[in-house]
Order: structure tokens, then sequence, then C-alpha cells
């Protein structure tokens, strides 16, 4: 007993309570373990969900209780939407609000890191946090005046995030806990989840180390200073950071005030801000991030995606201020080209790259559907004959249960080869679904597809294979061997082609606008009838129906009938 206690008192003040967060996670892990294998009653639809609905809530209560990294890496089990069922995706709701750290451990860290007491570095410095999450949490302050300013002028207000004490001494053992939980929901499921366990770690025990965020933060702001997209220079922003106040456990960066989440329609029409140019802004600046840059912000929800009027003063112009910049993903140059070109395959039809490009990501034969809904985040399918038609009309037949089961086996022929499968993916269809889910809180006033896949297309301009019809008679040295060969017939079919694509590529962008079109339409009229004055007034519709709804709805609505499983709308949030 003494031994005992003498453990937990280490544990609890000396080893931030690492022993009885892991305890508690090895209990619970083995709790769920003796649940689905005594209880687990393949003839029962209804024994089964009951199951599940008690394990997800051992595991959210997990999180909860041990806070830190858990909350990140319950979210990141949760988003795995299309493959656990429907209790477990309550994970993506854990909220990432901590407890405030006392003012003197918020001394003690950067008096470390600094070299000196707060109030002496800082001019002011609040002894309140403004906000709090799992790794840091941020005061604001002011900073002493530059050598040469006029006198009483004030130095800038800043925004200083200090890093949570213990967080890196337990990050690992949090980390290698996740890894254990992922290994054993693939037992229990006999599905392929463990084999990203080690790359989620790796990206998530980044974000402890603020050098890496400092990083990510200025090549984040000078991609978005040199855009392609000139509305993205114009509204798009990144806080400056005072590099030589930054260090691994604190970062010092310039105060923005008076902003909003993005997604706070009333605080936006209160400005005069148009919600349309908002998340017209949002989503060319994530596609750009996806496409053209290549270096991705994983963590893009509302939070760390603010608003405000822009600095130049002009009436209704907005400025989007991005920050929080730990969780970024880099995107190889094949990965990037091969992604924008899976796009452009999904538009144009063009099958045969769509399964070229599935099977070398280890994705089985028949696997690019599922694929390409996913990515779209709509329903997709090839075009089909006739007899092929009828024969999925049997799907209509079969139990709840009987889907379910077929559904495991889709998912198990889905991923083949899993090492094969960029991890990157992961991430971008983190950020994919964040971006649709903005759109749609916002009540869809872009058409978030359309964007993505013009950027896609953009993507593959520059360095196209294909020749000009000029250059299909008079080619270059380099044009000789590309875009199917040599000679004139050769090049003139890979020129026919390629305008074959692109005006399937353009139909289609074409077919998807009308379809966003009517849909607004639709929903204009719906939310007349019920408050005429609001809608002529041009007022929001407060219930946020749009186009995002209607593919949620569609996309809902094929996982029922083909796989028979329940998305709730916490599904499509990252």
């Amino acid at each position: 007993m003494v031994a005992f206690g003498l453990g937990y008192i280490i544990d609890e003040y000396f080893n931030a309570r690492t022993a009885q967060r892991n305890l508690l996670t090895a209990y619970t892990g083995l709790q769920i373990a003796l649940d689905y294998k005594l209880n687990f009653d393949r003839n029962s639809l209804e024994s089964i969900n009951a199951l599940h609905e008690r394990c997800a809530d051992k595991l959210m209560y997990v999180c909860e209780k041990n806070q830190g990294l858990y909350v990140k890496l319950g979210q990141a089990i949760g988003c795995q939407a299309a493959i656990l069922p429907k209790p477990y995706h309550q994970l993506t709701k854990l909220f990432d609000n901590a407890e405030r750290l006392p003012y003197e451990e918020v001394r003690k860290v950067l008096v470390a890191e600094l070299g000196g007491d707060p109030k002496e570095i800082f001019a002011e410095f609040d002894e309140v946090p403004v906000a709090a999450a799992s790794v840091a949490q941020v005061h604001k302050a002011r900073l002493h005046p530059s050598e040469g300013a006029p006198p009483g002028t004030p130095g800038p207000e800043v925004a200083v995030k200090v890093q949570r004490p213990n967080i890196r001494k337990y990050a690992k053992w949090d980390l290698w806990s996740f890894r254990i939980l992922l290994k054993l929901y693939e037992r229990i499921f006999e599905l392929p989840l463990s084999f990203s366990g080690q790359y989620i770690s790796d990206q998530i025990e980044q974000e402890t180390f603020f050098e890496h965020e400092l990083a990510n933060s200025l090549r984040a702001k000078k991609a978005i200073e040199t855009d392609p997209e000139p509305l993205v220079r114009r509204s798009c922003y990144v806080p400056q950071f005072y590099k030589d106040l930054c260090t691994q456990r604190v970062l010092v960066m310039e105060w923005i005030g008076e902003t909003c989440r993005m997604t706070d329609r009333e605080k936006l029409e209160e400005w005069g801000l148009s919600a349309k140019g908002v998340s017209q802004s949002v989503c060319e600046a994530f596609a750009s991030q996806i496409f053209q840059h290549g270096f991705v912000q994983a963590d893009g929800h509302p939070s760390n995606v603010l608003v405000r009027k822009h600095p130049n003063g002009k009436k209704g112009q907005h400025q989007v201020v991005l920050i929080d910049h730990g969780l970024y993903v880099e995107l190889s140059e094949e990965f990037r080209r091969k992604y924008a070109q899976l796009w452009r395959a999904i538009f144009t039809l063009d099958l045969k790259t769509l399964d070229e490009i599935t099977v070398s990501w280890g994705m089985g034969e028949g696997a690019s559907e599922l694929f390409a809904s996913a990515t779209l985040l709509r329903p997709w399918s090839k075009p089909k004959d006739k007899g092929e038609a009828n024969k999925e009309g049997a799907h209509a037949k079969k139990t709840d249960l009987e889907l379910q089961r077929e559904m495991k086996e889709k998912l198990k022929s889905f991923l083949v080869h899993t090492e094969l499968l960029p991890k990157e993916l992961l991430f971008v269809g983190r950020s994919m679904r964040i971006i649709q889910a903005n759109n749609q809180v916002l009540g869809s006033p872009v058409n978030r597809l359309n964007i993505l896949a013009r950027h896609a297309a953009a993507a593959l301009i520059s360095n196209t294979e294909t020749p000009s019809l000029y250059r299909v008679f008079r080619p270059l040295r380099n044009q000789q061997s590309a875009a199917g060969g040599s000679s004139i017939g050769q090049r003139f079919a890979a020129w026919v082609k390629d305008r074959i694509n692109f005006v399937r590529f353009r139909t289609t962008l074409l077919a998807l606008d009308l379809a966003f079109i009517g849909s607004g339409v639709t929903h204009w009229f719906r939310y007349f009838f019920r408050a005429p004055v609001s809608a002529l007034m041009g007022k929001s519709d407060p219930n946020k129906g749009g186009f995002e709804d209607d593919l949620e709805q569609s996309m809902r609505q094929m996982a029922r009938d083909e796989f028979g499983v329940e998305l709730d709308e916490g599904a499509f949030v990252g």
C-alpha cells in the first residue's frame, strides 16, 4: 500500500498523471475488447447497435477524462466515418477546451524560454488567457515601443501562445496508446485501421514543437502572398510572427482584434460582409493549398479561420485570417499531380485513369466508384448498362444486417494493400470535409466542387504533355516522344483526345453550375414561402439549406441504400 501510495503521489505531482492516463486507457480498452468478444451477436442488429453505443461511450469518456492529445486523437478516430459504426461519430464533437493554467505556471514557462519575467519582457501582459486548449493557451500582451518611436507611442499588441508544461512528457505515451487502440479496433472490426497510426501520431506530435508551427506559418504566409489567384492574395492573411520571441514552447504573433468565426453568419451580416465572398475566399485558399502549393492546413475548422473587416477600410470588404498552423501536411509533387489527375478523371469520366490511380494507391478493383464519392463528398458512379442497373437493384431487397455485412466485405476489399495508400490522403480528406462543412454552415453560397475542380485542372496545365495543334505538325524535340509517339498521326490523336476530355470537363462543370443554381433557386422559394419579407430583403435563411445539404442528403441516402449505414451530420464534418 505504501508503495502504491508513493507511486500515486509521484505520478500525480511529478509525472503529469501519465501512468493514471495510460492505466485508464488500458482498462477501458480491455473492457471494450471483452464486451465485443462476449456480447457480439451477428444475428441481431439491435444487439450490435447497442454494443457499438456502449463501447463508443466508453471511448468518449476516456478522451474527455484524459484531455490533452486524447481530444485530437479521439477526433481522428471519429473522422473515420466511412468505416466505423455511427456511434463512434460522436468523437468528432470532442471540444478542445482545456482547463486554464495558473498564471504562475505560465510565468515559469516564459522565464525558462525567454529568459525573463513576462512583466519585464512585455510592456503589458494579461494574466487571464483569452483561450485554452489541449496543447497551449493564449494570452494578450503588448510589446515595448520600438527604438526611435516617438515618446508616448505604444508598442504593438501581440498574442502570446504558451505551451502546457507537461505536454511533451505524456505526448509519446498518449500517441502510443492511440496506436494500440487502433490495433485493438482493427482486430475487433477486422478492418484496416492501424496502418495510419504512426503517420497520424507523427503529424500530431509535431504540434508540440512550436518551431514547426512557426515554419509552417511563414511558409503559409508566403504562399498566400504569391498565390496565382488574385482573390486569395487580396482577401486572405496570416498574422506576423515576432521570430526573436519565438521558441520551442512560446510563440509571439500579431494580435488580430475584432474577428469572428467564418461560420458566424449573424456577425457577418452585422458587419455588412458577404457570406458568399467569405466562403469563396476560403474555398479558393484551401484549393490552392492542395493543388498549387502542396502544403495543406489540416486543421482549418471555423475556430482557426477567422474573418474581420478588411484593414483597407473599404466598405463591405472582408479579410480571412488563418491562425493555428501547427498541423500541416506536405504533399509530394507526384501525389499532388496524381491527385489533380484523379479529379480530372472523375469529371471527364476517364475510367481507365481513375482505375489506374486507385489500384496504384492500393485499392481493390472496382473501388474507384466508392473512392470518387468519398473524394467529391457526393455520390458518383460509372455509367452502367441496363443489366448492371437491374442487378444492383437487388440491394433494396436485403435487410440492414445483410447490408452491413456486405459493407464490411466491400471495405475490406477497398483497401487491399494499405502500404501503397498515400498517407497524405488522410489529412487531405479531412481538409476537404472541413471545406465542405464550412460552406454548408454558411448556406452553400459557393459551388465548392467547381472551385476544387478548376484548381485541379490548373495544376495540370503548366506541365501538360499534350501538344498544341501547331506543335502537332511542328513539334519541339522534347515533344517527339511525348503525347503518345513521334508521328503526326499519334500526336494528332493525342490532341483530339485531350480536346474531347476538355469538352467533357467543361460540360460537367456547366452541369454542376446549373445544379448549383437550381438548388439555390429551390431553397430560396422554400424560404420565400416561409418568410417572404426576409427573402425579398436578401436576408439569409437561418435554416441554412443549400447545395451542400442536397449533396449530404444524397451521400446519406447512398450510404443507407448501398451499405445499410446511417450517417449522421457529424460524418461530414472534419
